[in-house]
């Protein structure tokens, strides 16, 4: 199997499921940990990562089939996805139309209680101009204004630095954000509450 992402709570490997392409997610034992706790924490968000996987796709978001879950051996196999990062492809051209349907698939997310926890642009897949999201391995179920607010503040963050040359971009993101979420305008407010906060704490 070859590796395709090494990260710090899980390494991702390419192989085959069927014949067909597929990739492996391990997460990877913190040895800080004893070792029977380690075991039962990344049994439980291996688990809570598949169930977020499935219920983003009932809420109308892509995301990975998954085709497995080894919950033993806190893994899972799942669909690749032969698509570009939405990051290398915002920085080769802007694409206005991507960010607009971006702030509705978010939207989608949080309507339905998903926190992603990890939003990024690098977190989200192009395939055949439909967007795939990927990697829940931090998120959780939540329906409190403040968490989709955070969610949102963790993604503007990274937005704004990695994508700084698209004038307007992450203003944009956000109007078709508010349009579409339940609750938006109030969460749209909240977002430099919570950055106020954290600045100043």
């Amino acid at each position: 199997m070859e590796i395709i992402k090494q990260g710090a709570e899980a390494v991702l490997k390419k192989t085959e499921y069927l014949g067909m392409p597929s990739v492996l997610k391990e997460r990877i034992p913190k040895k800080y940990r004893h070792a029977l706790l380690d075991e039962k924490i990344r049994r439980e968000r291996t688990s809570l990562e598949a169930r977020l996987i499935s219920r983003a796709k009932k809420a109308g978001v892509r995301t990975p089939v998954i085709y497995s879950i080894d919950r033993k051996g806190s893994a899972i196999l799942m669909e690749f996805i032969d698509g570009e990062r939405m990051k290398e492809l915002l920085n080769k051209k802007n694409h206005p139309e991507y960010l607009k349907q971006l702030g509705k698939e978010i939207a989608l997310l949080h309507n339905s209680s998903i926190i992603h926890g990890d939003l990024t642009t690098s977190n989200i897949l192009i395939h055949n101009k439909k967007m795939v999201f990927v990697d829940f391995g931090l998120g959780y179920v939540s329906s409190k204004i403040e968490d989709r607010a955070t969610d949102l503040l963790v993604f503007k963050k990274t937005f704004l630095a990695t994508h700084f040359n698209i004038i307007g971009g992450w203003d944009e993101l956000l109007k078709t954000y508010v349009a579409a979420a339940d609750n938006g305008k109030e969460i749209a407010a909240t977002i430099p509450e919570i950055e106020a906060k954290t600045r100043y704490s």
